[in-house]
Order: structure tokens, then sequence, then C-alpha cells
């Protein structure tokens, strides 16, 4: 019972922490400390990075295998000599966890819109393209 008190607040948790950071990530000092150390650059490819992950529809496709594991398991109880509604108590830090998934892509787009804001603030427009800039290579470009 312990044990599943603790996974019950770990899903919390992980519900807290995504939640969190479509709140608050960056901060507008985080993102000014992540331009100074390492370029306008590989501040904007960050942003590009962080939108094509919240287009993407791996979320989704978690959620639903997380859907499929939880009712086998729900099925299988019997087998498990466990009464329904204790394999129910037992999968519900996954409802945490599934939530989660499921809020992944609006915080990612709320994380890009913000990173946006700040690229406007500090005077650049944030759909023009770097390339004609005097500064050469970036750490985007050098990564790659």
């Amino acid at each position: 019972m312990i044990t599943g008190a603790i996974a019950i607040l770990l899903g919390a948790l992980t519900l807290a922490v995504v939640e969190g950071m479509g709140k608050f990530y960056p901060a507008k000092r985080t993102w000014l400390r992540i331009r100074s150390r390492h370029g306008r650059r590989a501040a904007r490819a960050m942003r590009e990075r962080i939108e094509a992950t919240a287009q993407r529809r791996t979320p989704r496709s978690l959620i639903i295998v997380l859907a499929v594991l939880v009712v086998a398991w729900i099925a299988t109880a019997p087998l498990l000599a466990k009464r329904w509604w204790e394999v129910v108590l037992d999968v519900s830090p996954y409802v945490f966890v599934g939530i989660a998934f499921l809020r992944i892509p609006q915080v990612l787009r709320k994380v890009a819109d913000r990173m946006r804001v700040y690229e406007r603030d500090a005077g650049e427009d944030p759909d023009q393209d770097l390339d004609d800039s005097d500064e050469g290579p970036g750490a985007a470009e050098i990564a790659l």
C-alpha cells in the first residue's frame, strides 16, 4: 500500500513538472542567459526544436500504449489474486502520467510562444532567417 501511495505521488509530481514547465519555463532571465552564453542562433534553434517536438504524435502514441496496458492489467485482475478495485488503485498513477502525456504538446507550444515573445522583445523577428548576419557559424551549425 505504501508503494502505491508513493507511485501516486510520483505520478502527480510528473504532472506538476509538466504544468510548471508550461507556466514558467523559460523565464526571461534564463532565456537571456542561454542567448548570451550560446548565441542567438542556438536560442533560435532551441525554440525551433521545441516547436518541432510539439508537432510530433509520440505523446498520443504513448497514451494509447499506456491505456492498452492499463486495460490489460485490470482485465487480468483475477489472475493476479486481486480484486478489480485493487488493480484500479494500482494503476491510478498512470492516470496522472497519461494526463501529463496529453499536456506535453500544449505545454511545448506555450514554451515556444514565450520564446518568440522574448525574441520580439530583443528586437528580432522570430520568423526571419538568421543567415544574413555577420555573426558567423553559431553553435547550432557547429553541432550539426
